[in-house]
């Protein structure tokens, strides 16, 4: 009786232990990169976000060019509007704060798992979602920055003045007496000399008065109707005719009063922030008479970046606070067995000059959120579904 009593539990603790082998125990276990000290069989790998800044900058030269003729404006054009010396200047124009995300090799992780789910990742490394597609589509988060480069010969070619329709010469014919051998006579015989003379520059300027004066005749008579005899454009044919003389008519002008150009030169600084929730960095130097120079030399004043953490005072700041505080007195530490997030982390990003801010923006910085982790229980639903934004590694919904 008690071989068969001793049988009948030995087979039941052996059935249960089939049973046991039979159901494995789900789990999933997420561990830092950087504090793995064990093997690992193929694990899963993915990075949450760290925030890039792009800074965009326009700087405008604005040049004065002075015209050969400025002297001879009055006289000949009846005006003292002109430019009398050439100059040069830089001023900043538009600054776009923009940013992107990159990856944050502090926080990658390695996910261990048997749960049977599926994970979507971007491009970057960055967890898109977990059992379902993402609602959004990937795009490249750096193009809005394109930069412009002008070279050295079209700014050069700006500063000219076009090559106007002046005889910078003028023709003259000498006479000149030669003697000539005629049967034993000797006799003086008459002959012309042609000679090219440079204009003087007053003479120039005179040539080219009259051809502007030619010029408006030409337009009023064609605003007017006057054809002598000839048809006469109409529509867009005649405001066609009437720009291009305008356009003409300024290009000859210029050589009286000169021009002013506008050169746009484009730079793009980008700084990815430290983990600070204040801080402060020269990105370049700029002054009115070199423009933009690099942050390390010593031309022109500094332009800095300042970033400030608007989650420094909060009451979610001061939660994580007392959070970390109670951590550390019961010496115990949160378990990290769920897939790892970030929560939002908004700061105020300006350029400044001195104390004037030139551009400022609101900007999610990665850096500044802190790093939660899902429950593991979560995932033995069968119907449990997570979206991400990649960019910022917050989650946008939880099913």
């Amino acid at each position: 009786m008690k071989h068969r009593i001793s049988t009948a539990i030995i087979l039941a603790a052996t059935l249960l232990g089939v049973a046991s082998c039979g159901t494995q125990k789900k789990y999933i276990r997420v561990e830092n990169i950087n504090s793995v000290n064990s093997l690992k069989d193929n694990p899963l790998i993915y990075s949450l976000p760290k925030t890039a800044l792009s800074v965009k900058v326009t700087a405008v030269n604005e040049v004065s060019v002075r015209g050969p003729y400025c002297q001879y404006a009055q006289k000949y054009m009846g005006t003292d509007d002109i430019i009398n010396a050439n100059s040069s200047t830089w001023k900043l124009g538009k600054i776009d704060i923009s940013s992107y995300p990159i990856q944050d090799s502090s926080r990658t992780f390695i996910v261990e798992t048997n749960y049977p789910c599926s994970m979507n990742f971007s491009p970057e490394g960055f967890l898109e979602s977990v059992n379902t597609k993402p609602d959004f589509q990937e795009q490249n988060y750096r193009n809005s920055n394109t930069l412009s480069n002008i070279s050295s010969d079209d700014i050069a070619s700006r500063r000219k003045f076009q090559d106007m329709n002046v005889n910078r010469y003028e023709t003259v014919f000498d006479t000149v007496l030669h003697v000539v051998d005629a049967d034993s006579i000797f006799t003086t015989v008459p002959s012309a000399k042609k000679n090219l003379i440079r204009k003087s520059l007053e003479e120039q300027a005179q040539e080219l008065a009259n051809q502007i004066f030619v010029l408006r005749d030409d337009r009023n008579a064609l605003l007017k109707g006057e054809s002598d005899g000839k048809s006469l454009p109409d529509g867009d044919a005649l405001k066609y005719m009437v720009d291009q003389l305008n356009k003409l008519e300024e290009s000859y002008m210029s050589m009286f009063i000169g021009k002013k150009i506008k050169i746009e030169k484009t730079y793009i600084f980008d700084l990815v922030p430290k983990s600070e929730s204040k801080q402060q960095e020269v990105i370049f130097r700029f002054s009115p008479e070199y423009g933009v120079v690099p942050k390390e030399s010593a031309k022109g004043n500094p332009i800095t970046l300042e970033i400030t953490d608007l989650h420094d005072n909060t009451i979610i700041s001061k939660y994580n606070h007392k959070q970390k505080s109670m951590q550390q007195k019961s010496g115990s530490a949160t378990q990290a067995n769920g897939l790892a997030y970030l929560t939002n982390a908004y700061a105020t990003v300006r350029v400044m000059q001195k104390a004037n801010s030139l551009s400022e923006k609101t900007i999610n910085i990665n850096q500044f959120g802190k790093v939660r982790y899902l429950p593991s229980s979560l995932m033995k639903n069968e119907d449990f579904k997570l979206i991400l934004y990649p960019q910022t590694g917050t989650i946008k919904s939880l099913n």
